[in-house]
């Protein structure tokens, strides 16, 4: 083992910064803390670029170079931003650079704590062994804790910090678009979890999905189509959101008053908080990646994914079953560190079919085990059009935490919306023109 030299520090966090200014997107990539860095330039330079970017300013040489003049760091030049982008190879290095400066600040704060323990044995007493034996355990614990991001959350703390949450007037939810269906989650859509969807292929997965980011346009959703073109998203939200004839859309053949409508609908989009990703292939570190850029501009409250089993999976020599797991998994994840809520579409197996009462069941959906585990609700979407013409079934399989059942709403595919039965004052009006 050879000795590691400041330089060698330096050097990391010098392509790690570089690999940003060279294109941003290498922030995505990497999840550092300005203390992180041990040159003193750097830890300013870096919180600089954190900054930049939070703001949703650009953090290219040239804008860096621009702040550095109104906000100079003692010790650099604006020249020296060049020698870090001639320090980074390439943006794919920016992840193992950045690993690089982690793991030498858990060292060097590992160093400081082993100066501190020496500091306390020479000069505490012999009759004070115990206490500072136990002092030593604390402090050398919490710098564990910190490098690994263990944190110690006792009960009190977790219930103090749950009772002022729920003596606050009303929860964080958003609505669905469905009073049914809010009533059911107890107010809607609610950050940091994960609903799962399933169906057969071309009973209406996709388009429900589509009538919930249309409601979800006033306070903001992004939505991966890994099935659907992006004009076809689009196609679907704009049919269901102003009540245009959906046939007209895709076959190009609308009418002035078709147009009178989406010319307003472009009036009002102008301001929703509403991204779509097309992409045919896809893995969920770059779901994470677009959600992280997405967020930087505004709270992304719903997270739509269509679907879960198109997705890439980290590991293609897995096992199938493992292989959806695993992104399922990630999808909970997702939720939870983005305070978003992550609506995963699904397949559901053809084998309910074979059965009496066609209704799919969680068993049915296409390597479940996973999916059942990780989902903090699972609906499933069933549709009959000889019992129930002009019908779409939600059946809540799994709510853990409110009710499960059924809820029966108004299809009407023409206009890509299924609506509630009642259409109350809670209720989106899908496919309807905006009075």
């Amino acid at each position: 083992m050879t000795d590691r030299t400041p330089r060698q520090d330096v050097d990391a966090e010098r392509a790690v910064i570089g690999a940003v200014l060279l294109d941003q997107r290498a922030l995505e990539e990497v999840n550092l803390k300005a203390e992180d860095f041990y040159s003193p330039q750097h830890e300013q330079l870096w919180d600089m670029i954190l900054t930049e970017s939070r703001a949703g300013r650009p953090v290219t040489a040239l804008a860096v170079s621009q702040k550095l003049i109104s906000s100079p760091i003692k010790g650099l030049e604006a020249t020296y931003l060049h020698q870090c982008m001639e320090a980074a190879p390439v943006r794919s290095a920016a992840g193992h650079y950045a690993s690089i400066v982690t793991g030498t600040a858990r060292l060097r704060r590992l160093a400081d704590v082993g100066l501190k323990l020496q500091q306390m044995s020479a000069t505490a007493a012999w009759d004070e062994t115990e206490g500072v034996l136990d002092e030593a355990r604390v402090t050398l614990d919490a710098t564990a804790n910190e490098a690994t991001g263990i944190r110690i959350r006792t009960f009190s703390a977790a219930l103090e910090d749950a009772v002022n949450l729920w003596s606050a007037p009303k929860g964080r939810s958003y609505p669905t678009g469905w009073s049914e269906l809010d009533h059911k989650f107890n107010g809607g859509w609610h950050p940091g979890q994960l609903t799962v969807m399933g169906a057969r292929p071309a009973v209406g997965k996709s388009l429900v999905a589509g009538c919930a980011a249309v409601a979800a346009a006033e306070y903001g959703v992004g939505f991966f189509s890994l099935e659907m073109k992006e004009h076809e998203v689009v196609g679907r939200m704009a049919a269901a959101s102003e009540g245009i004839d959906l046939h007209k859309i895709n076959s190009h053949n609308l009418g002035e008053a078709d147009w009178a409508k989406i010319a307003r609908l472009t009036a009002r989009a102008a301001d929703w908080p509403v991204y779509i990703e097309e992409a045919s292939r896809i893995t969920m570190a770059q779901v994470r990646a677009t959600v992280r850029t997405w967020a930087r501009r505004g709270p992304v409250p719903l997270v739509v994914l269509d679907y879960l089993q198109l997705c890439a999976p980290a590991d293609p020599r897995d096992m199938r079953e493992r292989q959806v797991s695993r992104i399922a998994e990630d999808c909970k994840h997702l939720a939870k560190e983005f305070d978003t809520h992550v609506l995963a579409l699904a397949q559901v197996n053809r084998g309910s079919t074979q059965r009496s009462d066609t209704r799919p069941t969680m068993a049915d959906l296409r390597e479940s085990g996973g999916i059942e585990a990780h989902a903090d609700n699972i609906i499933l979407l069933h549709r009959d059009d000889q019992e129930m013409e002009g019908e779409i079934e939600l059946i809540i399989e799994k709510n853990r935490h409110g009710e499960t059942g059924k809820i029966r709403l108004a299809w009407r595919p023409h206009f890509a919306s299924v609506n509630s039965m009642s259409l109350g004052a809670n209720d989106y009006r899908y496919g309807m023109e905006a009075s």
